[in-house]
């Protein structure tokens, strides 16, 4: 047996496709932030949000009314199937009322059902600075261990 076909081999026994999943999130300043989702993630929970880098121009020779923000989510599931930590990196777009944001997620572990799931994706949304609502929408493949 060749060194490719001994390798390929030892990946395809324990492996799980990646599997497409959709999430729409509800985000508040002042309340719980909720999210619903599709396929193999749980379908609805709350999620706590831990900002651990913003990055947004001071002067006003550099301000181009964007920034960037590096956030790590807890999801906690509702039906107690277990959590999942997403890692997103936003690039946000400053408006008169608040601010846009999209860019790439990592889906980095978890517990109970969800240790060891991995994947990634892309999301947009926005929040609504008067209200402190806002919302988005991921999307993107999701692998279980």
């Amino acid at each position: 047996m060749s060194l490719l076909a001994a390798l390929a081999s030892i990946g395809v026994a324990s492996a799980t496709s990646p599997v497409p999943f959709t999430m729409a999130d509800e985000v508040s300043v002042s309340a719980v932030s909720t999210f619903t989702s599709t396929g193999p993630l749980c379908a609805s929970g709350t999620f706590v949000d831990d900002v651990a880098l913003l990055a947004i121009a001071r002067s006003a020779q550099a301000r181009s009314g964007r920034g960037s923000v590096l956030i790590r989510s807890v999801y906690t599931c509702d039906d107690g199937s277990g959590t999942f930590v997403m890692v997103k990196h936003l690039t946000l777009t400053f408006t008169d009322t608040g601010f846009a944001d999209t860019g790439p997620v990592e889906i980095l572990g978890g517990t109970g059902a969800y240790a060891g799931v991995t994947g990634h994706g892309s999301t947009s949304g926005g929040t609504n600075a008067r209200s402190g609502l806002g919302g988005g929408t991921t999307t993107g493949l999701v692998q279980l261990g």
